[in-house]
């Protein structure tokens, strides 16, 4: 292999990489409850939006590593220029160096980039420009993200970039949901998920519309987010409805702080928890499960319930 093409091949390399290293960190830290938005006591945000330190971590420590190998070949290169046939191993060894020295910058812009939203506007700090405050008037569309993460791009109404926020930042769902409530008429992500539907209501449980990001783009799909007291719970609307044409057994919500599963009260094993907590319910019944389990369901949809909430699923668009 030629040494000019070194960097290239690195950079490919690290492209494919390093999405699937990120992609399992964060699926540990949601585990672990690590990834969870949280409002800001200082500011009074509703809830901030931020990459996660692995990334800005892993940018940097590979940037480091670029760095030395980058420089140490580099001097080898220019100590020995005699000896060398050509300047390839001189250019090879230098793009390693700048490519390490730009992913130190990446690792910086990285660990800066925070947005925190309120009830009329965002305030954006973007990786490397100026902090700015940005009225929800102001944002002129929201549209997905090109790029290995996934998620959406945020610009002004004169086309100007103001964000990106990938699907693995922390606070990235609570992001998706608050702009698809505020902004409405900016969405650009198909397929597009109406707003204006009625939220289902029975005794225990309540469930409306709630657009969810889908896949490494991060494109929004219907989705249901159902909340039992403190229990809330966001799933897919196309999950739901296999689970209601008995498809499926379970299904588990897309955040995992807590896992909350909604599931037929015979899809669990004799000895599984699911099973203890459902086992005197209604074969025609659903439960909504959260930790701990043992407690019992945060709520049951039965009956005549269960038709119109089976009925107020089907209505939904996929």
């Amino acid at each position: 292999m030629s040494p000019i093409m070194i960097p290239v091949v690195v950079t490919v390399l690290l492209s494919s990489v390093i999405p699937v290293i990120v992609g399992g960190a964060v699926r540990r830290g949601d585990r672990s409850g690590r990834g969870t938005a949280r409002t800001d006591a200082d500011t009074g945000a509703l809830f901030v939006v931020r990459n996660r330190r692995w990334q800005a971590a892993l940018f940097r420590v590979l940037g480091i590593v670029l760095l030395v190998v980058g420089g140490f070949f580099t001097i080898v290169s220019v100590a020995r220029t005699e000896e060398l046939e050509g300047p390839g191993p001189l250019v090879g060894a230098a793009g390693i160096t700048v490519a390490g020295a730009v992913f130190v910058v990446l690792a910086m812009g990285i660990h800066r980039f925070r947005v925190e939203a309120f009830d009329d506007h965002l305030t954006v700090r973007p990786w490397f420009r100026a902090t700015r405050v940005v009225a929800l008037t102001d944002i002129g569309s929201v549209r997905p993200a090109p790029n290995a993460l996934g998620g959406v791009d945020v610009r002004d109404v004169g086309g100007r970039m103001l964000f990106t926020a990938t699907r693995i930042s922390i606070g990235y769902t609570d992001l998706v949901a608050f702009l698809q409530q505020s902004t409405p008429r900016q969405q650009t992500t198909a397929p597009a998920v109406p707003g204006d539907v009625a939220p289902w209501q029975g005794a225990s449980l309540r469930a409306e519309s709630y657009p969810l990001p889908r896949g490494r783009k991060g494109t929004l799909e219907s989705g249901v987010l159902l909340t039992a007291g403190d229990v809330s719970a966001p799933m897919f609307t196309s999950e739901l409805a296999d689970l209601l044409h008995h498809r499926v057994g379970i299904v588990e919500s897309t955040t995992a702080d807590p896992l909350v599963f909604l599931c037929w009260p015979d899809s669990g094993s004799p000895t599984s928890i699911v099973w203890e907590s459902t086992k005197d319910l209604p074969a025609e019944s659903l439960a909504l499960l959260s930790d701990p389990m043992d407690a019992g369901p945060a709520a049951v949809v039965t009956g005549t319930e269960l038709t119109d909430f089976s009925e107020w699923i089907a209505a939904l668009p996929r």
